[in-house]
């Protein structure tokens, strides 16, 4: 994952809206994440917290026997860090994904303590500045697992910057799956997601539509598919901000029925569900 961060401009109050319904869909309407490995999305638990206040930002959800770990650093005038991420109870897996979020939180911090003016001082609006992660937990098949992390961080400027990063586990052998573990064909699954992503975008932008982004950000090229999440239904493939459409429109997600992922030889091991190609 790149740590930018010293690229990153401020929010304005008009492109805050989208951003934190997105964050809010994301950790309070997540897919169900069951321990018996029921392979089905359910709305969150009901016990999930609710924000403190009025102005507390979104909340990260629970799940059913997955622990939820918190970096918090910072405040008191300086940038803040606030990252959740799940602890699964699978030895190499969370250690893979305690060490991620630490990086994160640590890039931020290093890149943010370099932000001194020219005359020495901190910006003004130094002590604003802050990273949030929130992640949402689905599972396509019992011993699989996809952590779907949105990290937004900002660091004074325009409007802050958000990032999607898929972490997918097989927690059975504490391996992270890569496309090529996904399908038997990943040449063809490439091919496969850029010709449904360039059709569903157009239709979910409308008049945002850009045809020269999406062209070029749903080229059958891996770098434009690295984040993919796993559903029992198939994928739902995000994009960043930026990737397929301006900042304004948000980052963009295209749910992928497995039925289109056929011809590509979704593995049974991930998707014991999956059709056969003919």
């Amino acid at each position: 994952m790149p740590h930018a961060f010293s690229h990153i401009r401020a929010i304005p109050p008009a492109a805050a809206g989208w951003l934190l319904i997105l964050l809010l869909a994301c950790a309070c309407i997540p897919a169900a994440f069951s321990p018996a490995g029921a392979a089905e999305e359910t709305p969150p638990p009901a016990d999930s917290a609710a924000p403190d206040t009025e102005d507390s930002g979104p909340e990260q959800a629970v799940y059913p026997d997955v622990l939820n770990e918190h970096i918090q650093r910072g405040g008191n005038g300086n940038p803040a860090v606030s990252l959740y991420y799940p602890v699964l109870h699978q030895t190499a897996v969370d250690e893979a994904i305690r060490r991620w979020a630490t990086d994160v939180a640590d890039a931020y911090e290093k890149e943010v303590g370099k932000a001194d003016g020219p005359d020495g001082e901190k910006p003004s609006s130094y002590g604003m500045w802050d990273l949030t992660g929130l992640f949402e937990l689905t599972r396509p098949s019992e011993g699989v697992v996809s952590v779907t992390f949105s990290v937004y961080s900002y660091t004074g400027g325009a409007h802050g910057n958000l990032e999607i990063t898929c972490l997918n586990y097989d927690l059975r052998t504490g391996r992270r799956l890569d496309l090529a573990d996904l399908f038997k064909d990943p040449e063809k699954a490439l091919q496969l997601m850029s010709s449904w992503s360039q059709k569903e975008l157009a239709r979910s932008l409308g008049e945002d539509t850009d045809e020269d982004m999406i062209r070029d950000g749903v080229a059958p090229d891996l770098r434009n598919f690295a984040n993919l999440t796993l559903t029992p239904q198939g994928l739902r493939i995000e994009f960043q901000p930026y990737q397929v459409a301006p900042w304004a429109a948000g980052p963009q997600r295209v749910d992928m029925p497995l039925a289109e992922l056929a011809a590509a030889g979704p593995e049974a091991r991930i998707w014991p569900q999956a059709p056969v190609a003919k």
